[in-house]
């Protein structure tokens, strides 16, 4: 009986000694588990100078005891800032230019690599004022802050395309009512809207010129230029419907501080004409020095022509305006306060384009 608890307490000793040494082994082969894979949680990096983006690694056995190391093929132009197991704290934009960052093993085992381009990002953009480049068609160029940023693309959208359509900054009127034109960077998403507004048969940009209409047969029949940058020559003795018409295809072109002469027949004696040119684009004749012509403004003159000296103003608005040519029957009209719009007894309208040039 005695020999049997000796021997009880010998193997409970043994045991006692070998407890911290199992636990110690089995330790040892916990910080041997060696990396498998892993996968990164982008396929590439776009950065701006100075910008930090970080980089995750997912291992693979997620308990892997492995250490990844973290190196840039281009110190100068994207450097590794820090790393941690399996996460790398942040990779940083030196310079403009593209370089390689690699995760691998310290034996190089098991390794990736992922593209990294450093650029100058935008940071915002607006439009520049419109510029009119034919009838019913307006630019919109866009102004990039940095000046020099890297990525430059644009997408444009309008937001009634049934009012008016965008394609690449040119936008074009399609039928009355407003839409926002909008152009959004391809890199960072800044945009910048404008407001436009469609009017007119054929539809054109901004406010609809007021309307005008009359009845019989007194007509400007021509309406000429001379020394324009181009020259205006409508002649066209026929009477349109409702004593109206806009004529786009006959435009005049002519610059700022410019000088040329004006040139009109009348359909017949008994007429007295007025002209008028929307100097200032807020489409109306309103304004001061826009009623540019009063011809045979006493009864029974004759048709003409008649001749005036224009003098473009130096401040008048860019792009496309409008002329407006109306002949009515003198006999008890005061052309000094001749209204042109609403409706007139005996007498019709002609409208034209101005193009305005620097």
């Amino acid at each position: 009986m005695l020999m049997r608890k000796l021997v009880y307490k010998k193997i409970l000793y043994f045991l006692l000694l070998a407890t911290p040494l199992l636990q110690y082994g089995c330790k040892e082969e916990e910080q041997d588990i060696a990396l498998e894979s892993f996968t990164l949680n982008t396929s590439d990096i776009l950065i701006g100078i100075d910008e930090i983006q970080s980089v995750v690694a997912v291992a693979s056995p997620d308990d892997m005891t492995d250490k990844l190391k973290w190196e840039s093929a281009n110190p100068e132009i994207a450097q590794v800032q820090s790393n941690e197991p399996g996460l790398v704290s942040g990779i940083i934009g030196l310079k403009v230019g593209t370089t390689t960052i690699t995760a691998s093993t310290a034996d190089g085992r098991v390794k990736q690599s992922l593209p990294v381009r450093v650029i100058v990002k935008v940071t915002g953009i607006e439009l520049s004022p419109e510029v009119h480049i034919a009838p019913g068609k307006i630019r919109y160029d866009v102004l990039f802050t940095p000046a020099d940023a890297s990525i430059q693309d644009l997408l444009w959208t309008s937001s009634d395309p049934e009012v008016a359509s965008v394609d690449n900054g040119v936008v074009t009127a399609l039928s009355r009512g407003s839409s926002i034109i909008t152009a959004t960077t391809v890199e960072g998403g800044r945009s910048a809207s404008v407001e436009v507004f469609v009017s007119g048969n054929p539809p054109v940009f901004g406010k609809e010129y007021c309307t005008i209409t009359g009845y019989g047969d007194y007509c400007p029949n021509e309406v000429r230029t001379e020394g324009a940058a181009q020259n205006l020559s409508h002649v066209n003795a026929a009477i349109p419907t409702n004593n109206y018409k806009y004529y786009p295809e006959d435009r005049l072109i002519v610059k700022r501080g410019s000088d040329f002469t004006l040139h009109l027949v009348q359909s017949n004696n008994w007429s007295c004409s007025a002209v008028w040119i929307d100097w200032n684009g807020d489409r109306n004749f309103t304004n001061d020095g826009e009623r540019i012509a009063v011809f045979g403004e006493f009864e029974g003159t004759n048709n003409g022509p008649y001749s005036i000296s224009v003098h473009v103003p130096a401040d008048a608005s860019l792009g496309v305006v409008r002329m407006r040519a109306a002949t009515v029957d003198s006999w008890g009209v005061d052309l000094s306060v001749f209204e042109p719009c609403g409706s007139m007894r005996f007498g019709t309208v002609k409208d034209f384009d101005v193009e305005i040039t620097d």
